[in-house]
């Protein structure tokens, strides 16, 4: 049951709950989950456009994408194991460090004769780093956060710094590339990456002492709170099947599939091939953005974000029902552009659908679920982006569009209603007395 006798905890009464060293750690995480998410928005076009230069083929863009979705499945047994003996902390620093290697190599292959399996094998690179840094960046999230309230608080705050980021990459993205080249701006990622690494050296090495391997995990457990270990197959079980977390599980995944094959047709759908019809999508995208950085900040606490709590179902259902509608007024661009701003407004919602489940994965390790979870995303892309493709040889790209909200979008929203019918607790307590 949700508890509603105790007070809406305010934003600031959240922040102070952190003791002063986590409170520089979170500051860390959310300043390098800016970075990190721009510079890696702005690499995948870089190298976008520089397997198109070299191969002088328009699937050379597709076969980039499809480079990075692997690197989550074929490693995942690696990196539920080394976030189980490595310090979170570390593994997002090593994971920074790991990027910005890649990116270096890149940018000095760039200068010289580099060939399309460059580029395919330093995204696959560049993928597989990623694939350690989200389950601990996640992992280390559930380690902060005592209660639902800290978690969304967390969960809201890193969107917003995502957003942020969505917005400088995409301007960033086309400056560059006209101004320094593909190689001058691979050369501006590595540096981004090595000042991120030196910004968590400093905070999480120096200043709060972590060390490299993990010294709060118990004997025979698996996480700070003492949950016991768990063979992989049982983190799998628990985390997917839907007697008990899949459907939660299934929630986000539709969710998270849902955003990524939608945006995918975004350019097409709003420009329909034609130059000239660029400004609506930049102006659709950045009001997007602006929105859910506002949505996110009102959704981390106080009564908003109670509210919020309790009807992230119907706010999900309502978010993707406008955005069907976007699909069919994209030719109106004033209308487009007002309709994608108001799902930007209900997009806090995703946040706290995320808080949700995390929390519920709290019994098996947040780093070791979202490892397994990454696993099975990974894929996902890429045969939903496959099945995109597919479809749009055959039928316009509104309907695919559309038909994509509806069946995933939407499919999100039913499923977490029927977890929380199922869930033998009822909805988690959303306030903190």
């Amino acid at each position: 049951m949700v508890d509603t006798s105790a007070r809406a905890r305010a934003r600031s009464e959240i922040w102070r709950d952190f003791s002063p060293p986590a409170r520089r750690e979170v500051a860390t995480v959310g300043v390098s989950t800016f970075q990190s998410q721009s510079t890696s928005s702005l690499l995948l076009l870089l190298l976008s456009v520089l397997a198109l230069q070299v191969t002088g083929s328009a699937a050379s863009a597709p076969l980039v994408v499809a480079a990075g979705a692997l690197p989550a499945l074929l490693l995942v047994r690696w990196v539920r194991t080394v976030n189980r003996v490595l310090d979170r902390r570390w593994v997002m620093i090593l994971s920074d460090a790991g990027a910005f290697t890649v990116a270096l190599v890149l940018h000095l292959l760039s200068r010289g004769d580099i060939q399309a399996w460059h580029i395919y094998v330093g995204m696959a690179l560049f993928s597989s780093f990623g694939a350690f840094y989200l389950p601990a960046m996640r992992g280390w999230v559930a380690d902060q956060s005592g209660s639902l309230a800290q978690l969304t608080w967390l969960n809201a705050m890193l969107a917003v710094a995502t957003q942020a980021s969505v917005v400088v990459g995409w301007a960033l993205g086309g400056v560059l590339v006209s101004t320094v080249g593909v190689s001058g701006s691979l050369g501006l990622c590595a540096l981004a990456y090595a000042l991120g690494s030196v910004l968590q050296i400093v905070v999480f090495a120096v200043l709060n002492g972590a060390r490299l391997r993990r010294t709060d995990r118990p004997r025979g457990t698996d996480g700070r709170d003492g949950a016991p270990a768990r063979a992989p197959e049982g983190v799998w079980r628990r985390v997917f099947s839907p007697r008990r977390l899949g459907l939660f599980t299934g929630s986000l995944l539709a969710m998270e599939l849902s955003h990524v094959l939608a945006f995918s047709m975004f350019v097409p759908l709003l420009t329909g091939n034609s130059s000239d019809r660029s400004w609506v999508a930049g102006t659709a995208n950045a009001g997007f953005a602006l929105a859910a950085i506002g949505s996110g900040v009102l959704v981390s606490g106080g009564s908003v974000g109670d509210w919020v709590r309790r009807r992230v179902p119907g706010i999900l259902l309502a978010g993707f029902a406008i955005q069907a509608v976007f699909g069919l007024a994209a030719h109106t661009a004033v209308l487009a552009i007002g309709l994608y701003t108001m799902v930007g407004i209900l997009s806090g919602g995703d946040a706290v659908l995320q808080s949700e489940v995390q929390d519920r994965w709290r019994s098996v390790g947040s780093s070791q679920a979202f490892a397994v979870f990454g696993a099975v995303y990974g894929p996902a892309q890429l045969v939903g982006s496959l099945v995109i493709a597919f479809l749009l040889l055959h039928l316009p790209v509104t309907t695919v569009y559309v038909g994509t909200i509806l069946t995933l979008g939407l499919g999100s929203g039913l499923l977490l209603i029927a977890a929380r019918a199922r869930s033998t607790s009822g909805t988690p307590e959303v306030v903190t007395p």
